[in-house]
């Protein structure tokens, strides 16, 4: 486990908005720190390394917050959109260098084949439709598979979960993977939560996706 960071208490912000970014950040460290001392077995090895990927992230965006380059691309050092960080706090980079690095043409409804998830770019939109139901996946992070994730019967409002992949039943594993045909598989919170067999799956890019406020709109 990454080794805890001593903040002393002159530098902590402890008003505006700087303060409320620094007690959102530190939280989620806390509980990200309390989970990787209670995760165990082979499949939490896998949340485990995402859980540490994660808790870099929080802590660079801590570093920044101290140093004054908070909301600032590391790259280029623009600023990035505040909307985007108030999705993900810890965004280190502007969605140009995203783009940059992430770049790939613009895809149409995909009703058959495979949706690698690395192929995205942050906050590329997914519409996923299975046998039973309709959801909506803003993708955060394409290289973990951390989503806000809408739909269904249980998922009703934007919910923080891991895309981890999908598969047939019987067949082998395709991690990262969307595909038609197979039941995708989420970390919804502490539980693993499994679609009804993918029929469509389409994508809206990030220029195009929706704000946060309207994720929450019908799924169709």
């Amino acid at each position: 486990m990454e080794e805890n960071r001593t903040i002393h208490l002159i530098d902590v912000p402890i008003g505006g908005a700087a303060g409320f970014i620094w007690n959102r950040l530190h939280g989620e460290r806390e509980e990200i720190c309390r989970a990787l001392l209670s995760e165990q077995g082979s499949v939490a090895d896998e949340r485990r390394q995402w859980l540490q990927a994660r808790l870099r992230r929080i802590d660079d965006a801590l570093d920044r917050l101290m140093s004054g380059s908070y909301g600032n691309c590391s790259k280029c050092g623009l600023a990035i959109e505040a909307t985007k960080l108030e999705v993900d706090p810890a965004l280190a980079l502007c969605l140009n260098c995203w783009n940059g690095e992430t770049a790939t043409p613009t895809r149409a409804l995909i009703s058959s084949g495979d949706l690698m998830l690395q192929s995205l770019a942050p906050f590329d939109t997914i519409l996923l439709r299975t046998h039973n139901s309709d959801y909506r996946i803003l993708l955060l992070d394409p290289n973990t598979g951390r989503a806000l994730v809408e739909g269904g019967d249980y998922i009703v409002e934007p919910t923080e979960a891991l895309v981890r992949g999908s598969a047939v039943i019987g067949d082998a594993f395709k991690n990262g993977t969307i595909s038609v045909g197979s039941r995708l598989e989420m970390w919804v919170g502490e539980r693993a939560f499994l679609t009804s067999p993918v029929k469509t799956v389409s994508v809206k890019h990030n220029g195009d996706a929706e704000s946060v406020q309207d994720i929450s709109a019908a799924l169709h």
